[in-house]
């Protein structure tokens, strides 16, 4: 918009320059026959006329040029004002989450048993899991911080995966979701239609640096229990 501008303000230079040249060229038409000079005033004249109307149309097309460069200049101020204020929730939110209190989950609190795996394992409505998911994520959340929770069906075995991604959590609350998990799953061990746990964090260890543990039980058969499995580091 400033370069149009700029090429505007330069175009309409050159134009009065050219008008003040005109006019100095016709000021300096004269005769002493008065029918000539009728014509050079009648000239003189039109020449006004037209100057006037190009002077007009560009005063207004000037003015439309700035006022679209103030307006614009106007949303970008209000667009940086808005960008600043959402860094600032960012911000906020940001602080509100490495705060977040975790709890120790106390076997049985949930009754973990009782939720419908039968009818994840057998539903083939894709909506459906995905309501489940939104309710584990939603029921897990004061004992794993802010989650997102994945249910992985195998039809042929009839059997689900569960995931479970963490990243809200600092050392503290970290330590104590670490021990909820072992707690999950000692009481999913009796649900066989489970035959894999992964939890996967992402936290901040003592010295605030980003750190990552994963954390997995699996169930080597139907009839086995849900055991850890040691994790290469």
């Amino acid at each position: 918009m400033m370069i149009v501008m700029v090429i505007l303000v330069a175009l309409l230079l050159a134009f009065f320059s050219y008008q003040l040249y005109v006019r100095v060229q016709l000021e300096s038409l004269d005769s002493d026959n008065p029918k000539m000079k009728r014509k050079i005033n009648f000239y003189k004249h039109q020449e006004n006329n037209r100057s006037l109307i190009f002077l007009m149309a560009g005063t207004v097309m000037f003015s439309l040029l700035f006022a679209g460069v103030f307006y614009n200049q106007n949303v970008l101020r209000q667009e940086t004002k808005d960008l600043e204020l959402k860094v600032e929730e960012i911000k906020s939110s940001g602080a509100g989450s490495s705060s977040i209190t975790v709890e120790s989950y106390k076997e049985n609190a949930l009754k973990l048993t009782e939720f419908p795996w039968n009818k994840v394992v057998e539903s083939r409505d894709a909506t459906a899991l995905t309501n489940y998911e939104i309710q584990l994520s939603r029921d897990w959340q004061p004992f794993f911080g802010e989650i997102n929770a994945t249910i992985l069906k195998s039809n042929n075995t009839k059997s689900l995966t569960l995931s479970i991604f963490s990243s809200s959590l600092r050392d503290q609350g970290f330590e104590t979701a670490e021990k909820n998990v072992e707690v999950f799953a000692k009481e999913l061990a009796p649900i066989k239609e489970i035959t894999m746990l992964d939890f996967n964090f992402t936290y901040r260890d003592k010295t605030n640096t980003l750190s990552k543990k994963a954390i997995v039980y699996s169930r080597p058969s139907k009839e086995g229990n849900l055991e850890k499995i040691e994790l290469e580091k």
